[in-house]
Protein backbone atom coordinates (compact mmCIF):
# COMPACT_ATOMS: atom_id res chain seq x y z
CA UNK A 1 0.00 0.00 0.00
CA UNK A 2 1.17 3.52 -0.70
CA UNK A 3 2.05 5.53 2.41
CA UNK A 4 1.73 9.32 2.44
CA UNK A 5 4.18 11.35 4.48
CA UNK A 6 1.36 12.76 6.61
CA UNK A 7 0.35 9.21 7.57
CA UNK A 8 3.92 8.27 8.45
CA UNK A 9 4.24 11.47 10.46
CA UNK A 10 1.14 10.50 12.40
CA UNK A 11 2.38 6.95 13.05
CA UNK A 12 5.84 8.05 14.18
CA UNK A 13 4.73 11.27 15.95
CA UNK A 14 7.24 13.29 13.94
CA UNK A 15 6.40 16.83 12.84
CA UNK A 16 7.66 18.78 9.80
CA UNK A 17 8.12 15.74 7.56
CA UNK A 18 8.58 16.57 3.85
CA UNK A 19 5.67 15.73 1.55
CA UNK A 20 5.87 12.45 -0.36
CA UNK A 21 3.94 9.29 -1.20
CA UNK A 22 5.99 6.12 -0.68
CA UNK A 23 5.30 3.14 -2.90
CA UNK A 24 6.27 0.50 -0.35
CA UNK A 25 8.48 -0.57 2.56
CA UNK A 26 11.78 -2.46 2.36
CA UNK A 27 14.41 -3.58 4.86
CA UNK A 28 16.80 -4.90 2.18
CA UNK A 29 18.79 -2.31 0.23
CA UNK A 30 19.28 -4.85 -2.57
CA UNK A 31 15.54 -4.98 -3.25
CA UNK A 32 14.74 -1.27 -3.16
CA UNK A 33 12.23 -0.02 -5.72
CA UNK A 34 12.13 3.63 -6.64
CA UNK A 35 9.93 5.47 -4.16
CA UNK A 36 10.26 2.92 -1.32
CA UNK A 37 10.88 3.70 2.32
CA UNK A 38 13.97 1.89 3.60
CA UNK A 39 13.90 0.84 7.26
CA UNK A 40 17.37 0.08 8.59
CA UNK A 41 17.29 -2.94 10.89
CA UNK A 42 20.47 -3.78 12.84
CA UNK A 43 23.35 -4.01 10.32
CA UNK A 44 21.03 -2.63 7.66
CA UNK A 45 22.22 0.79 8.80
CA UNK A 46 25.44 0.16 6.90
CA UNK A 47 23.46 0.18 3.66
CA UNK A 48 21.43 3.36 4.11
CA UNK A 49 23.36 5.25 1.41
CA UNK A 50 23.03 2.28 -0.94
CA UNK A 51 19.25 2.26 -0.42
CA UNK A 52 18.98 5.99 -1.10
CA UNK A 53 21.14 5.65 -4.20
CA UNK A 54 18.86 2.83 -5.40
CA UNK A 55 15.83 5.15 -5.17
CA UNK A 56 14.57 5.05 -1.58
CA UNK A 57 12.54 8.18 -0.95
CA UNK A 58 13.37 8.03 2.76
CA UNK A 59 15.43 5.94 5.18
CA UNK A 60 14.32 5.37 8.76
CA UNK A 61 17.25 4.85 11.12
CA UNK A 62 17.93 4.49 14.84
CA UNK A 63 21.65 5.34 14.73
CA UNK A 64 22.52 9.01 14.12
CA UNK A 65 25.86 7.96 12.69
CA UNK A 66 24.07 7.10 9.45
CA UNK A 67 22.14 10.36 9.16
CA UNK A 68 21.79 11.77 5.63
CA UNK A 69 20.34 15.31 5.42
CA UNK A 70 16.78 15.44 4.06
CA UNK A 71 16.82 11.70 3.40
CA UNK A 72 16.68 10.10 6.87
CA UNK A 73 14.58 10.34 10.00
CA UNK A 74 15.67 8.91 13.33
CA UNK A 75 13.50 6.79 15.63
CA UNK A 76 14.19 4.96 18.88
CA UNK A 77 13.63 1.45 17.51
CA UNK A 78 13.35 0.66 13.80
CA UNK A 79 11.89 -2.80 14.42
CA UNK A 80 9.02 -1.30 16.39
CA UNK A 81 8.57 1.30 13.66
CA UNK A 82 8.23 -1.44 11.06
CA UNK A 83 5.68 -3.21 13.24
CA UNK A 84 3.72 0.02 13.78
CA UNK A 85 3.49 0.69 10.05
CA UNK A 86 2.31 -2.88 9.44
CA UNK A 87 -0.38 -2.56 12.13
CA UNK A 88 -1.56 0.76 10.71
CA UNK A 89 -1.98 -0.72 7.23
CA UNK A 90 -3.79 -3.78 8.60
CA UNK A 91 -6.22 -1.52 10.46
CA UNK A 92 -6.81 0.62 7.37
CA UNK A 93 -7.52 -2.38 5.14
CA UNK A 94 -9.87 -3.90 7.74
CA UNK A 95 -9.81 -7.50 6.55
CA UNK A 96 -12.93 -9.63 6.87
CA UNK A 97 -10.76 -12.48 8.17
CA UNK A 98 -7.07 -12.85 8.96
CA UNK A 99 -5.59 -16.35 8.92
CA UNK A 100 -2.25 -17.18 10.60
CA UNK A 101 -0.53 -20.48 9.79
CA UNK A 102 2.24 -22.24 11.66
CA UNK A 103 3.53 -25.80 11.88
CA UNK A 104 6.58 -27.93 11.29
CA UNK A 105 5.84 -28.98 7.71
CA UNK A 106 3.55 -27.66 4.99
CA UNK A 107 2.77 -24.17 6.24
CA UNK A 108 4.05 -22.41 3.10
CA UNK A 109 2.12 -24.76 0.80
CA UNK A 110 -0.98 -24.29 2.97
CA UNK A 111 -0.59 -20.51 2.73
CA UNK A 112 -0.15 -20.42 -1.04
CA UNK A 113 -2.87 -22.99 -1.74
CA UNK A 114 -5.42 -21.29 0.52
CA UNK A 115 -4.76 -17.99 -1.23
CA UNK A 116 -4.93 -19.66 -4.64
CA UNK A 117 -8.31 -21.22 -3.87
CA UNK A 118 -9.84 -18.13 -2.23
CA UNK A 119 -8.62 -15.82 -4.98
CA UNK A 120 -10.86 -17.64 -7.47
CA UNK A 121 -13.88 -16.03 -5.79
CA UNK A 122 -12.60 -13.35 -3.42
CA UNK A 123 -9.97 -10.65 -3.08
CA UNK A 124 -7.39 -12.45 -0.94
CA UNK A 125 -3.72 -11.88 -0.16
CA UNK A 126 -0.61 -13.74 0.91
CA UNK A 127 3.01 -12.63 0.66
CA UNK A 128 4.82 -14.16 -2.31
CA UNK A 129 8.01 -14.53 -0.30
CA UNK A 130 8.60 -16.61 2.81
CA UNK A 131 7.93 -13.69 5.19
CA UNK A 132 7.31 -15.51 8.49
CA UNK A 133 9.58 -13.73 11.01
CA UNK A 134 9.18 -10.70 13.26
CA UNK A 135 10.48 -8.65 10.33
CA UNK A 136 8.78 -10.58 7.55
CA UNK A 137 5.25 -10.54 8.97
CA UNK A 138 5.08 -6.70 9.23
CA UNK A 139 6.49 -6.49 5.70
CA UNK A 140 3.66 -8.77 4.57
CA UNK A 141 1.13 -6.46 6.22
CA UNK A 142 2.71 -3.51 4.41
CA UNK A 143 1.83 -5.18 1.10
CA UNK A 144 -1.90 -5.25 1.83
CA UNK A 145 -4.11 -3.14 -0.42
CA UNK A 146 -7.48 -1.57 0.35
CA UNK A 147 -10.32 -3.78 -0.77
CA UNK A 148 -8.61 -7.01 0.29
CA UNK A 149 -11.06 -9.27 2.10
CA UNK A 150 -8.85 -12.08 3.37
CA UNK A 151 -5.22 -12.02 4.49
CA UNK A 152 -3.18 -15.21 4.94
CA UNK A 153 0.07 -15.04 6.89
CA UNK A 154 2.73 -17.58 7.77
CA UNK A 155 4.35 -17.67 11.22
CA UNK A 156 7.70 -19.38 11.76
CA UNK A 157 9.89 -20.00 14.76
CA UNK A 158 13.51 -20.81 15.47
CA UNK A 159 13.38 -20.27 19.24
CA UNK A 160 10.89 -20.17 22.10
CA UNK A 161 8.49 -17.22 22.22
CA UNK A 162 8.50 -16.24 18.54
CA UNK A 163 5.15 -17.71 17.57
CA UNK A 164 3.35 -16.21 20.56
CA UNK A 165 4.85 -12.79 19.78
CA UNK A 166 3.85 -12.94 16.13
CA UNK A 167 0.36 -14.24 16.85
CA UNK A 168 -0.26 -11.49 19.40
CA UNK A 169 0.96 -8.99 16.84
CA UNK A 170 -1.31 -10.28 14.05
CA UNK A 171 -4.38 -11.03 16.21
CA UNK A 172 -5.74 -13.60 13.74
CA UNK A 173 -9.36 -14.59 13.46
CA UNK A 174 -8.26 -18.11 12.54
CA UNK A 175 -5.09 -20.01 13.40
CA UNK A 176 -3.77 -23.15 11.73
CA UNK A 177 -1.24 -25.60 13.14
CA UNK A 178 -0.45 -27.85 10.18
CA UNK A 179 1.44 -30.38 12.32
CA UNK A 180 4.11 -30.66 15.01
CA UNK A 181 7.20 -32.61 13.98
CA UNK A 182 10.93 -32.35 14.63
CA UNK A 183 11.78 -29.25 12.52
CA UNK A 184 14.17 -26.93 14.41
CA UNK A 185 14.14 -29.29 17.39
CA UNK A 186 17.82 -28.46 17.91
CA UNK A 187 16.72 -25.03 19.13
CA UNK A 188 14.53 -26.53 21.86
CA UNK A 189 15.12 -28.79 24.85
CA UNK A 190 12.79 -31.50 23.57
CA UNK A 191 9.76 -32.14 21.39
CA UNK A 192 7.36 -31.10 24.15
CA UNK A 193 8.92 -27.64 24.30
CA UNK A 194 8.80 -27.45 20.51
CA UNK A 195 5.14 -28.46 20.65
CA UNK A 196 4.37 -25.74 23.19
CA UNK A 197 5.95 -23.23 20.83
CA UNK A 198 3.61 -24.21 17.98
CA UNK A 199 0.59 -24.31 20.28
CA UNK A 200 1.33 -20.75 21.41
CA UNK A 201 -0.26 -19.45 18.21
CA UNK A 202 -3.41 -19.66 20.32
CA UNK A 203 -2.13 -16.71 22.41
CA UNK A 204 -3.05 -14.18 19.73
CA UNK A 205 -6.21 -15.70 18.22
CA UNK A 206 -9.25 -13.54 18.90
CA UNK A 207 -11.74 -14.78 21.48
CA UNK A 208 -14.34 -16.98 19.75
CA UNK A 209 -11.99 -17.30 16.81
CA UNK A 210 -11.04 -20.70 15.43
CA UNK A 211 -8.08 -23.08 15.38
CA UNK A 212 -7.51 -25.82 12.79
CA UNK A 213 -5.02 -28.52 13.80
CA UNK A 214 -3.76 -32.05 13.18
CA UNK A 215 -6.15 -34.26 15.13
CA UNK A 216 -3.89 -37.30 14.72
CA UNK A 217 -0.99 -35.53 16.46
CA UNK A 218 0.31 -36.65 19.84
CA UNK A 219 -0.39 -33.06 20.92
CA UNK A 220 -4.05 -33.08 19.81
CA UNK A 221 -5.61 -33.26 23.28
CA UNK A 222 -3.36 -30.51 24.62
CA UNK A 223 -4.09 -28.27 21.63
CA UNK A 224 -7.82 -28.77 22.06
CA UNK A 225 -7.73 -28.08 25.82
CA UNK A 226 -5.59 -24.93 25.56
CA UNK A 227 -7.79 -23.55 22.79
CA UNK A 228 -11.07 -24.28 24.51
CA UNK A 229 -9.82 -22.75 27.79
CA UNK A 230 -9.26 -19.53 25.82
CA UNK A 231 -12.69 -19.78 24.18
CA UNK A 232 -11.28 -20.67 20.78
CA UNK A 233 -13.31 -22.96 18.51
CA UNK A 234 -11.39 -26.04 17.35
CA UNK A 235 -11.55 -28.12 14.16
CA UNK A 236 -9.35 -31.21 13.95
CA UNK A 237 -8.18 -32.69 10.64
CA UNK A 238 -6.77 -36.14 9.96
CA UNK A 239 -7.17 -39.74 8.88
CA UNK A 240 -8.79 -41.13 12.03
CA UNK A 241 -12.56 -41.16 12.49
CA UNK A 242 -12.60 -38.99 15.60
CA UNK A 243 -11.55 -35.90 13.62
CA UNK A 244 -13.98 -33.14 12.72
CA UNK A 245 -12.60 -33.32 9.17
CA UNK A 246 -11.93 -36.99 8.59
CA UNK A 247 -10.21 -38.12 5.38
CA UNK A 248 -11.84 -41.46 4.61
CA UNK A 249 -10.36 -42.03 1.15
CA UNK A 250 -7.79 -40.35 -1.01
CA UNK A 251 -6.70 -41.05 -4.54
CA UNK A 252 -7.73 -38.84 -7.42
CA UNK A 253 -10.95 -38.26 -5.50
CA UNK A 254 -10.89 -37.41 -1.81
CA UNK A 255 -13.79 -38.44 0.43
CA UNK A 256 -13.87 -36.08 3.40
CA UNK A 257 -16.27 -36.30 6.34
CA UNK A 258 -17.03 -32.83 7.67
CA UNK A 259 -19.10 -31.64 10.67
CA UNK A 260 -22.32 -31.39 8.64
CA UNK A 261 -21.93 -34.15 6.08
CA UNK A 262 -19.56 -35.63 3.49
CA UNK A 263 -17.86 -34.01 0.53
CA UNK A 264 -15.98 -35.41 -2.42
CA UNK A 265 -13.47 -33.52 -4.51
CA UNK A 266 -10.78 -34.28 -7.06
CA UNK A 267 -7.07 -33.52 -6.66
CA UNK A 268 -4.22 -34.01 -9.16
CA UNK A 269 -2.09 -36.11 -6.80
CA UNK A 270 -2.33 -39.15 -4.54
CA UNK A 271 0.17 -38.32 -1.81
CA UNK A 272 -1.02 -38.51 1.77
CA UNK A 273 0.57 -35.30 3.08
CA UNK A 274 -0.74 -33.18 0.19
CA UNK A 275 -4.22 -34.64 0.65
CA UNK A 276 -4.01 -33.72 4.34
CA UNK A 277 -3.23 -30.13 3.35
CA UNK A 278 -6.32 -29.95 1.12
CA UNK A 279 -8.49 -31.12 4.03
CA UNK A 280 -6.84 -28.46 6.20
CA UNK A 281 -7.76 -25.86 3.58
CA UNK A 282 -11.40 -26.95 3.63
CA UNK A 283 -11.49 -26.87 7.43
CA UNK A 284 -10.08 -23.33 7.32
CA UNK A 285 -12.59 -22.20 4.69
CA UNK A 286 -15.36 -23.74 6.82
CA UNK A 287 -14.11 -21.88 9.90
CA UNK A 288 -14.06 -18.65 7.89
CA UNK A 289 -17.79 -19.09 7.32
CA UNK A 290 -17.43 -19.36 3.55
CA UNK A 291 -19.34 -21.80 1.29
CA UNK A 292 -17.11 -24.62 0.06
CA UNK A 293 -19.12 -26.06 -2.83
CA UNK A 294 -18.18 -23.36 -5.34
CA UNK A 295 -14.50 -23.72 -4.44
CA UNK A 296 -14.18 -27.51 -4.71
CA UNK A 297 -13.54 -27.60 -8.50
CA UNK A 298 -10.43 -25.46 -8.02
CA UNK A 299 -8.71 -28.13 -5.92
CA UNK A 300 -8.03 -30.03 -9.13
CA UNK A 301 -5.75 -27.18 -10.27
CA UNK A 302 -3.45 -27.34 -7.23
CA UNK A 303 0.15 -28.44 -7.73
CA UNK A 304 3.18 -28.69 -5.42
CA UNK A 305 5.10 -25.46 -4.91
CA UNK A 306 8.50 -25.36 -6.63
CA UNK A 307 11.10 -26.94 -4.37
CA UNK A 308 8.45 -28.62 -2.24
CA UNK A 309 7.89 -31.88 -4.06
CA UNK A 310 7.05 -30.81 -7.61
CA UNK A 311 8.13 -33.16 -10.39
CA UNK A 312 10.17 -31.67 -13.24
CA UNK A 313 11.11 -33.38 -16.52
CA UNK A 314 14.47 -32.89 -18.23
CA UNK A 315 16.42 -34.19 -21.20
CA UNK A 316 20.20 -34.02 -20.90
CA UNK A 317 23.06 -35.97 -22.44
CA UNK A 318 20.47 -37.82 -24.53
CA UNK A 319 18.62 -39.09 -21.46
CA UNK A 320 15.07 -38.15 -20.48
CA UNK A 321 14.47 -38.27 -16.73
CA UNK A 322 12.46 -36.72 -13.87
CA UNK A 323 13.44 -34.82 -10.73
CA UNK A 324 11.36 -34.69 -7.55
CA UNK A 325 12.37 -31.18 -6.51
CA UNK A 326 11.93 -31.25 -2.74
CA UNK A 327 15.04 -29.35 -1.74
CA UNK A 328 13.54 -26.30 -0.07
CA UNK A 329 13.69 -27.76 3.42
CA UNK A 330 13.84 -31.00 5.38
CA UNK A 331 12.63 -32.21 8.74
CA UNK A 332 13.01 -35.89 9.61
CA UNK A 333 9.30 -36.52 9.09
CA UNK A 334 9.29 -34.73 5.73
CA UNK A 335 12.45 -36.59 4.70
CA UNK A 336 10.88 -39.98 5.47
CA UNK A 337 7.69 -38.97 3.66
CA UNK A 338 9.70 -38.02 0.56
CA UNK A 339 11.50 -41.37 0.62
CA UNK A 340 8.18 -43.17 1.03
CA UNK A 341 6.91 -41.31 -2.02
CA UNK A 342 10.01 -42.29 -3.99
CA UNK A 343 9.46 -45.90 -2.99
CA UNK A 344 5.98 -45.85 -4.56
CA UNK A 345 7.19 -44.47 -7.91
CA UNK A 346 7.10 -46.92 -10.80
CA UNK A 347 10.45 -45.87 -12.35
CA UNK A 348 12.91 -48.76 -12.67
CA UNK A 349 15.85 -46.44 -11.88
CA UNK A 350 15.55 -44.44 -8.65
CA UNK A 351 18.32 -42.19 -7.34
CA UNK A 352 18.22 -40.33 -4.03
CA UNK A 353 20.29 -37.19 -3.46
CA UNK A 354 19.96 -36.55 0.26
CA UNK A 355 21.09 -33.36 1.95
CA UNK A 356 21.90 -33.10 5.63
CA UNK A 357 18.98 -32.17 7.88
CA UNK A 358 19.88 -29.06 9.86
CA UNK A 359 18.88 -27.62 13.24
CA UNK A 360 18.49 -31.00 14.94
CA UNK A 361 21.00 -30.35 17.72
CA UNK A 362 21.61 -33.33 19.98
CA UNK A 363 19.14 -35.38 17.91
CA UNK A 364 21.15 -35.05 14.69
CA UNK A 365 22.71 -38.52 14.63
CA UNK A 366 19.50 -40.21 15.77
CA UNK A 367 17.37 -38.79 12.95
CA UNK A 368 19.99 -39.35 10.27
CA UNK A 369 20.21 -42.96 11.43
CA UNK A 370 16.45 -43.28 10.89
CA UNK A 371 16.85 -41.92 7.36
CA UNK A 372 19.65 -44.40 6.64
CA UNK A 373 17.42 -47.25 7.82
CA UNK A 374 14.64 -46.08 5.50
CA UNK A 375 17.04 -45.84 2.56
CA UNK A 376 18.06 -49.46 3.11
CA UNK A 377 14.46 -50.57 2.68
CA UNK A 378 14.03 -48.94 -0.74
CA UNK A 379 15.21 -50.40 -4.04
CA UNK A 380 17.51 -47.55 -5.12
CA UNK A 381 20.10 -47.50 -7.85
CA UNK A 382 22.29 -45.07 -5.93
CA UNK A 383 22.28 -42.72 -2.95
CA UNK A 384 24.31 -39.52 -2.73
CA UNK A 385 24.61 -37.80 0.65
CA UNK A 386 25.66 -34.14 0.91
CA UNK A 387 26.61 -33.02 4.40
CA UNK A 388 29.09 -32.96 7.25
CA UNK A 389 31.71 -35.71 7.51
CA UNK A 390 30.61 -36.62 11.03
CA UNK A 391 27.42 -38.07 9.50
CA UNK A 392 29.05 -40.09 6.73
CA UNK A 393 29.52 -43.21 8.84
CA UNK A 394 25.79 -43.26 9.59
CA UNK A 395 24.68 -42.67 6.01
CA UNK A 396 27.08 -45.28 4.58
CA UNK A 397 25.08 -47.90 6.47
CA UNK A 398 22.32 -47.39 3.89
CA UNK A 399 24.28 -49.37 1.27
CA UNK A 400 25.53 -48.01 -2.04
CA UNK A 401 26.09 -44.44 -0.86
CA UNK A 402 28.58 -41.80 -1.90
CA UNK A 403 29.18 -38.94 0.53
CA UNK A 404 30.34 -35.40 -0.19
CA UNK A 405 30.63 -32.28 1.94
CA UNK A 406 29.08 -30.03 -0.66
CA UNK A 407 27.40 -30.20 -4.04
CA UNK A 408 29.44 -28.72 -6.89
CA UNK A 409 29.43 -29.18 -10.66
CA UNK A 410 31.79 -32.15 -10.55
CA UNK A 411 29.50 -33.97 -8.12
CA UNK A 412 26.46 -33.11 -10.23
CA UNK A 413 28.19 -34.70 -13.23
CA UNK A 414 28.86 -37.83 -11.14
CA UNK A 415 25.14 -38.03 -10.40
CA UNK A 416 24.23 -37.48 -14.05
CA UNK A 417 26.53 -40.35 -15.03
CA UNK A 418 24.28 -42.67 -12.98
CA UNK A 419 21.06 -41.22 -14.41
CA UNK A 420 19.50 -43.36 -17.13
CA UNK A 421 16.68 -42.80 -19.58
CA UNK A 422 13.54 -43.00 -17.44
CA UNK A 423 15.31 -42.41 -14.11
CA UNK A 424 13.75 -40.41 -11.31
CA UNK A 425 15.99 -38.38 -8.99
CA UNK A 426 14.85 -37.27 -5.54
CA UNK A 427 16.44 -34.07 -4.22
CA UNK A 428 15.70 -33.69 -0.51
CA UNK A 429 17.62 -31.74 2.13
CA UNK A 430 17.79 -28.54 4.13
CA UNK A 431 17.84 -25.40 2.02
CA UNK A 432 21.31 -24.35 3.18
CA UNK A 433 22.79 -27.55 1.68
CA UNK A 434 22.06 -26.12 -1.76
CA UNK A 435 20.58 -29.09 -3.61
CA UNK A 436 18.77 -26.58 -5.83
CA UNK A 437 22.12 -26.17 -7.60
CA UNK A 438 21.47 -29.54 -9.23
CA UNK A 439 18.23 -28.21 -10.74
CA UNK A 440 19.87 -25.00 -11.95
CA UNK A 441 22.73 -26.95 -13.52
CA UNK A 442 20.41 -29.34 -15.32
CA UNK A 443 18.27 -26.46 -16.61
CA UNK A 444 21.31 -24.95 -18.31
CA UNK A 445 21.96 -28.07 -20.38
CA UNK A 446 18.50 -29.54 -20.77
CA UNK A 447 16.86 -29.52 -24.19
Amino acid sequence: MQIASCVLSDILKIACMPNFVAQGISIDSRNIQKGDIFIAINKGHEFVKDAIKAGAILAIISDEKYFVPEKTITVADTKETLKSIGTYIKDQVNLRKLVAITGSVGKTTTKFWLNEILSKKYNSFCAKKNYNTIYGVPLSLCQLEKGTSFGIFEIGSSHSGEISELSRYLEPDIGVITNIYESHIGNFENKCQLGDEKISIIDGIKTHGSLIFDGDSEFADKIRNVAQNKKINTYSVGFSKNNDFYIKEYANTVILHIPNGVMAYKVPFQTKHLTYITATLLATIYAMGLPTDDLLPFFLTLSPITGRGNIEKYNIHGKSFEIINDCYNASPTAMLASLERLDTMQNLSKIAVIGQMKELGKYERYYHDRVAEKLKSINLEKVFFIGNKNLWEIMLQAGDVQCFEQLDNSIIEKILEIVRDGSIVLLKGSLSIGLDRFVEYVKCFSI
